[in-house]
């Protein structure tokens, strides 16, 4: 019998698609309930009442008159919003506020940062009428809250409440993909090594599937190994030199070693881990280096399983291992970091001793919007779809900056432009579903149906280009030819559909999303037309410029050439097969943040003088001094690999301290 944590590749593959970061807010002091009151009973204050909220271009303003019990008339002004589709909402919207007595209005399609303006102006002068200070509505503006709120105080625990103490050489604090590689290196050099995990083994984040290297056995067998100093200079350029040359260095001279070992230790569980191969295109606008590796998945897939293969491997060697046990905070001898205090499954503090050092392994804080608003607020206007690992709360990161280290002053995140939002969607939702094949070049079009950008960049240059467009909303349309266009694009990394030219698999192959799409059609999300005429109707585009804009295109991909955007090209694609497909996005998925602790080139915190904490090292998304800006996902891999290398590296040095 299978266990219950693992399914099909294709199971997993449904469920993302199904996925959605959404939020609801509770009614605050009865407002707007819909309930329904006695004749007699007085709720309102009899007058006219009137409020604003920020709408998609300016202030959106609702004005309602009430007598005691009920909304007689209302009326909104939406004049600063776009001409066809916020300010032309405005009369529905006032109608809907009459006709519901409330806030809670259905909307119009189209018009979603209208609409949310309209609910919260209401909902004010709601709160107005019925004698409410209105200011116990409102957030505090994010540019008013001071960084430090989302920090906090470091918890005190008092002795008396410590029920158990734990001593080992090494501890490591997350099970997930740098914490597995740190606890088993840890292990092998000697040390004796315990891991903790906040969450149980199922929950607990894994290993990522595609880890970058330079220097490894295959590439060199495959002569296929890019150059360490163009890899050093990709990764310095791409971060604009805020990553630290030294770590980049350290990078290449240790990733090799780390994949060749990870190999091993894939073969010895039966699975393979293998090289990605493809044949450079001179051309191409992007250089792209082959320093990715891929676990090579059979039928079975789950997130834990490639993390079973290293700890069970550093089990056998010593390692304890111990789940539902969450840091609190670090403890400290003088200025050395020598353990922490935890609490266990049964809420109990537990303070372990360790040696020769805590290595922290704890994600970054994608998942903690409190720490996102304050630190960098553009990425969660990108954000369609949150793809975080529940565990990214920030944890470590705060634990550090309370025991005296620093963090990264630039802030940034991992996100890939394929998020997909309902058609009659614009702007920033939360609702909405994974698209993975948003990475392919097909075209793209603005809500006036234009085409905008070349298509092929990095994942987060296209949510770029995209925000100069209206609404940051654009439109990918394509036929139905499209897995034979996937194939001839020749996508890199984790976005490519069909095997490496070395036989190597994607990470998720065409077949499986293909039932992505239908699972997208199936929900809405993707609509399908015998026309592009009909196509642009379901996209509530302009269908006279959208022709055009396809007849061009058709022509571009006949000349191949790109006269207009300068795509390669192999990646350009007609549309003239029915029926035709397309799907809104407006922002991507976010998988993780990019900044975190300075850490120094043997992987130590660093504090605000630029030394190192001793005893204290820091791995994977909590650490920093490495990426800056983009993520540069032409290197394949290029932060796991870094968590794999890093954490690796940090074990040895921990143990042999």
């Amino acid at each position: 019998m299978k266990n219950s944590k693992e399914l099909s590749r294709r199971s997993f593959l449904k469920g993302a698609a199904a996925f959605g970061m959404t939020t609801a807010a509770g009614a605050m002091f009865g407002l707007g309930t819909g309930k329904t009151v006695k004749a007699e009973e007085t709720v309102y204050t009899p007058g006219a009442y009137t409020a604003s909220a920020r709408g998609m271009e300016s202030d959106v303003t609702v004005t309602i008159t009430v007598d005691e019990t009920s909304i007689l008339s209302a009326t909104v002004n939406a004049d600063g919003e776009t001409e066809t589709i916020g300010k032309a909402a405005a009369d529905t919207l006032a109608e809907q506020i009459l006709s519901v007595q409330n806030q809670n209005i259905d909307g119009v399609s189209g018009a979603t940062k209208t609409t949310d303006a309209v609910r919260k102006a209401c909902e004010s002068c709601i709160a107005q009428a019925k004698g409410i200070d209105v200011s116990l509505l409102q957030e505090t503006p994010a540019e008013e809250a001071p960084v430090e709120d989302w920090l906090g105080e470091e918890p005190e625990i008092d002795e008396s409440e410590i029920a158990g103490e734990v001593e080992c050489d090494v501890l490591v604090v997350g099970a997930g993909h740098a914490g597995s590689f740190a606890s088993a290196s840890a292990v092998e050099n000697g040390a004796k090594t315990i891991l903790i995990e906040k969450f149980n083994h199922d929950m607990a984040s894994g290993i990522r599937d595609t880890l970058a290297a330079v220097g490894s056995r295959q590439q060199v067998e495959n002569q296929d190994n890019p150059d360490a100093r163009e890899v050093m200079r990709y990764l310095i350029d791409w971060s604009q030199g805020y990553c630290d040359h030294r770590l980049a260095q350290t990078f290449v001279v240790n990733s090799g070693e780390t994949m060749d070992w990870y190999a091993e230790r894939a073969e010895e569980a039966g699975m393979k881990f293998l090289h990605e191969v493809d044949t450079p295109k001179p051309d191409d606008n992007y250089k792209v280096l082959d320093v990715g590796h891929s676990i090579q998945y059979g039928d079975e897939y789950y997130e834990q399983l490639t993390m079973d293969i290293l700890l069970k491997y550093a089990e056998g060697l010593g390692l304890e291992t111990r789940y539902e046990t969450t840091m609190v905070k670090l403890t400290r001898d003088g200025e050395r970091v020598n353990g922490l205090i935890a609490q266990n499954a049964e809420g109990k503090y537990i303070r372990f001793h360790a040696a020769k050092g805590v290595i922290l392994c704890t994600g970054g804080y994608s998942a903690n919007e409190d720490m996102l608003k304050a630190l960098q607020p553009w990425t969660l206007e990108q954000t369609c779809i949150n793809y975080s690992k529940a565990g990214s709360k920030g944890d470590g990161i705060k634990a550090c900056l309370w025991a005296g280290a620093v963090m990264d002053d630039t802030h940034s995140a991992m996100i890939f432009e394929r998020g997909a939002i309902r058609p009659d969607a614009a702007g920033r939702t939360d609702d909405g579903r994974l698209f993975w094949m948003g990475s392919q070049p097909f075209l793209k079009v603005n809500l006036e149906g234009q085409r905008f950008m070349n298509e092929y960049m990095p994942y987060d240059y296209v949510l770029h280009a995209a925000a100069s467009q209206s609404h940051h909303t654009y439109c990918t349309v394509w036929d139905s030819n499209y897995p034979d266009y996937c194939k001839q694009f020749e996508t890199h990394g984790c976005s490519r559909l069909f095997p490496h030219e070395n036989g190597a698999a994607p990470v998720f192959p065409m077949e499986y999303v293909m039932e992505m799409n239908q699972g997208l059609l199936d929900e809405g999300f993707i609509v399908q037309a015998d026309t592009i005429e009909e196509l642009a109707q379901k996209l509530g585009i302009p269908a006279d410029t959208f022709t055009k804009t396809v007849e061009r295109y058709n022509e571009l991909a006949d000349k191949g050439v790109d006269e207009d955007f300068g795509k390669e090209s192999y990646r350009l694609s007609r549309l003239d097969t029915a029926p035709f497909y397309g799907v809104r996005q407006a922002g991507g998925y976010l998988i993780c943040t990019m900044d975190g602790i300075r850490i120094d080139n043997s992987m130590r915190a660093l504090n605000a003088e630029g030394k190192a904490i001793e005893g204290l090292y820091v791995c994977g998304d909590c650490s920093g001094s490495y990426f800056h800006g983009s993520y540069p996902n032409l290197l394949a891999g290029a932060a796991a690999g870094r968590s794999a290398t890093f954490g690796r590296l940090a074990g040895k040095l921990a143990a042999q301290s």
